[in-house]
């Protein structure tokens, strides 16, 4: 019995000690832990402070970007009548559609022409697309004015192009007319007009696509 009690007491005695390492090294641990955390952190407040202060002495040059600088501003306003002569503005459609707008001359021959008849064509897919379609030209002869009835997009007549304050000079497509001229000839110009009524200009006009059927098939694919 006595030596049996000799042996508990030597193996308690061994476990004490294991658990005063273990206990020993964890407080070690924790005051190297401690320690570090004391050297880091100042080092890491003086760092953001000298950030601050550098900042501070060297600010950032404030970078202002204009809509005249990307060439981008209010397209003119119009309000013409269509083929079935019902009043057409295009702030009526501002925000909540893109513009297409298509001048052409009026001699020519509705279904002749090759932008009219690709928007003929692709028209409820742009629309879907968020774009509305505008023609605009000068008064059409009967004939014609027959067959734009047919047309699903507005089709509207500039009576007085080139005369001042006209759609068509507004949009530079014609040249300024005395008022005892006849309505000036347009130039056949496509245009995309943003949602919020902006569209790219140049010099005193608006800036017309380089090519206007691929532009039209790119709002139709969407990449555009």
């Amino acid at each position: 019995m006595p030596d049996r009690i000799l042996s508990l007491k030597s193996l308690y005695a061994e476990q004490l000690l294991q658990l005063t390492s273990v206990l020993s090294d964890r407080i070690s641990n924790s005051d190297v832990a401690m320690k570090t955390r004391q050297v880091i952190f100042p080092l890491l407040l003086a760092c953001v402070t000298a950030a601050t202060l550098w900042r501070a002495a060297n600010p950032r040059e404030k970078v202002v970007v204009s809509l005249e600088s990307l060439n981008l501003m209010p397209a003119p306003e119009f309000q013409l009548l269509d083929q079935n002569s019902r009043p057409t503005q295009l702030k009526g459609y501002v925000g909540r559609y893109r513009a297409l707008i298509y001048f052409f001359p009026s001699g020519q021959v509705l279904d002749s022409d090759p932008v009219l008849q690709r928007l003929r064509e692709v028209f409820p897919a742009l629309k879907r697309s968020g774009v509305m379609v505008f023609a605009i030209s000068t008064p059409l002869n009967p004939e014609q004015k027959t067959k734009a009835i047919s047309y699903p997009f507005p089709i509207l007549r500039d009576t007085v192009a080139g005369q001042p304050g006209s759609c068509s000079l507004r949009w530079g497509r014609t040249p300024t007319v005395s008022g005892n001229t006849p309505s000036a000839k347009i130039q056949p110009a496509v245009f995309l007009v943003e949602g919020t009524g902006l569209v790219s200009w140049e010099n005193d006009f608006p800036k017309p696509t380089e090519s206007p059927l691929d532009l039209i098939n790119a709002l139709v694919s969407g990449q555009q």
